[in-house]
């Protein structure tokens, strides 16, 4: 399946059905009063947060998202049935943004039915057909409903961090009253009815961010894909040339004694990133939800790359992007352990960063080599963040 993270669709909230002007005929008594009933209410339009998906892609295809419409009202003062609320199934990460609203179709309040067209029904005892009639009908305009968002073009609206979690984006337009609600001790025949109101209808973004514990990140070829493979039952494309990772990667990494994490590994990264250059900006909000970073660094056979400078890199393409970086855990690993190349540069690099406080850990990604004390060093650095963010919380 593929990973899409991005979409844009049109979302139509249901319009209201419309009340009528109905009357009910007793025997021997003409127009026994109003008994026009009131239309029923359009669906509204809600996001979902679904723990099974991990991608927008049928989002990617269905640029319409349109909830019901209301019945219209019946005689006998019978309303008309409600539409369902559309509910649609989003990643959890996903944030919408509103983009726009779209202008509501004027035509819509006559198009529903024959009792919505400012008719009038007269209704004998045991007489199941209407006899309308047009003129004379005076249609009240339909009642406001407060809508379900007032942002600006570009606002972030809401997020859907949690499985189940749901997010309103759009309600349907009430449904109109019908003739039984104007009924006055001056005018006990009210020939008038309310329209259905139109459903709201806008263009909403939408934007998957990955959630994970720990961010996997490096510049292309360092062996991310094979740490993740190695970890995890994620399989990404492993081969020996830069850009193999096309698409960010999830993984959920199992420790003993029934310890769980997630891990994701980005693309990678290249100068300029946090400036969108080489899709940078695509690929760096996954990180932004991370509690911990992993940096992999590996001896690289291009003539001037110097692993040290590309740790440098990195770490100033990520204070550039945000200041949500700042101050999070970082471990860094040294792949390629198995090489003279990687033997050569592990003691240079561990002064280095020994200087920085930041713990180095020399692995062999294809071998496992090493990797089983970097899983435990992550998780400590994982659990400190969370017991922060509990004490934090109260």
């Amino acid at each position: 399946m593929r990973f899409i993270d991005r979409a844009r669709v049109h979302v139509h909230a249901g319009d209201g059905g419309d009340g009528v002007v109905a009357w009910r005929r007793e025997a021997l008594v003409p127009r026994g009063g109003p008994a026009g009933g009131d239309g029923g209410r359009g669906g509204d339009v809600y996001f979902e947060a679904d723990g099974q998906l991990s991608t927008l892609l049928e989002l990617r295809y269905r640029k319409v998202l349109r909830a019901g419409s209301g019945a219209v009202g019946g005689s006998k003062s019978k309303h008309g049935r409600g539409a369902e609320d559309l509910v649609v199934r989003v990643p959890v990460g996903t944030d919408v943004f509103y983009e726009g609203h779209e202008e509501e179709d004027e035509s819509a309040w006559g198009s529903t039915a024959a009792l919505a067209n400012g008719t009038e029904a007269e209704l004998t005892d045991g007489e199941d057909d209407a006899l309308f009639e047009i003129d004379g009908i005076r249609r009240l305009p339909p009642r406001a409903r407060k809508t379900a968002h007032d942002h600006e073009v570009g606002e972030r609206i809401g997020e859907l961090s949690e499985p189940g979690q749901r997010l309103l984006v759009a309600r349907g337009g009430l449904g109109g009253r019908g003739n039984i609600h104007f009924r006055s001790s001056t005018n006990r025949a009210p020939r008038m009815c309310e329209q259905g109101g139109v459903g709201e209808r806008c263009v909403l973004r939408l934007e998957l961010r990955l959630l994970a514990d720990v961010g996997i990140v490096g510049f292309p070829n360092v062996g991310k894909s094979t740490l993740i493979s190695q970890i995890s039952r994620a399989r990404p494309e492993i081969a020996d040339y830069p850009f193999t990772t096309l698409e960010p990667q999830l993984g959920v990494v199992s420790l003993p004694h029934e310890r769980v994490m997630v891990v994701a590994d980005v693309p990678g990264l290249i100068e300029g990133a946090a400036e969108g250059k080489g899709l940078g900006h695509d690929f760096l909000r996954h990180l932004e939800r991370t509690r911990v970073l992993l940096h992999v660094l590996a001896p690289d056979p291009t003539p001037g790359r110097v692993p040290l400078d590309d740790l440098e890199v990195l770490e100033r393409e990520l204070n550039r992007y945000g200041p949500m970086f700042r101050g999070r855990p970082r471990v860094v690993a040294l792949n390629k352990l198995d090489t003279p190349e990687g033997q050569a540069l592990l003691q240079e690099t561990r002064q280095v960063l020994r200087g920085r406080q930041i713990p180095l850990f020399p692995i062999c990604a294809t071998t496992g080599e090493g990797v089983p004390a970097l899983l435990e060093a992550i998780w400590r650095r994982l659990e400190m963040v969370r017991r922060r963010e509990s004490a934090s919380q109260g």
